[in-house]
């Protein structure tokens, strides 16, 4: 029989700036459907202090059931040298087998469909030099959620990402995934069972 757990943890991203009101309100949500809520603007990730901020978001990653990731055109400022704690929690999540699902802004859906096809008359790829405007990792990021390595689409599983503009648009596709409890404990206990856990 399959195991049902009654307070299901899941963390959503830590993609922030620019858009706290939206996070606010998306954590506000899953809390109205009964989930536990890790989110480090929430205030809801444990903060040891003798860690860096990404190996505390990390372990709320390895903590969470459940991973929810959102793919905005800003690459954000959690950028720890070279890596960025929003992909390093994506990654991990990917890696650690938890069930996960991904919203992506439109515009990175746009700019990477148009990145692909401008070039300059050399052939030389187009720079950015403003990443206020729009940073071009962010596609790096959407190409690993939607496994684009993977060259034979029939190979290629859990690479959905949802295409959003607005909050709304955000908020069907959380419902839609997140309201149905019977549907999340048969994809944790699905996950389980091919972990041989």
């Amino acid at each position: 029989m399959s195991k049902v757990k009654n307070r299901i943890k899941i963390m959503v991203g830590s993609t922030v700036y620019g858009f706290e009101d939206q996070i606010s309100q998306i954590v506000a949500q899953l809390n109205t459907l009964g989930y536990e809520v890790l989110n480090s603007h929430f205030g809801s990730i444990k903060v040891n202090p003798h860690l860096s901020n990404l190996d505390n978001c990390l372990n709320a990653v390895t903590e969470c059931d459940l991973f929810l990731g959102i793919i905005r055109p800003y690459y954000g400022t959690g950028n720890i040298g070279d890596k960025n704690i929003t992909f390093e929690e994506i990654k991990k999540a990917i890696e650690l087998k938890k069930p996960y699902w991904f919203l992506v802004h439109r515009d990175v859906v746009f700019a990477r469909n148009l990145f692909k096809k401008m070039k300059l008359k050399s052939g030389d790829e187009i720079v950015i030099e403003d990443n206020k405007l729009f940073d071009k990792r962010c596609i790096n990021v959407y190409e690993y959620v939607i496994k684009n390595h993977v060259k034979d689409l029939a190979l290629r599983n859990g690479n959905w990402a949802q295409e959003f503009y607005r909050l709304d648009e955000m908020m069907v596709y959380i419902n839609a995934q997140f309201t149905n409890k019977n549907f999340i404990n048969e994809v944790i206990n699905q996950t389980n069972s091919n972990d041989g856990k």
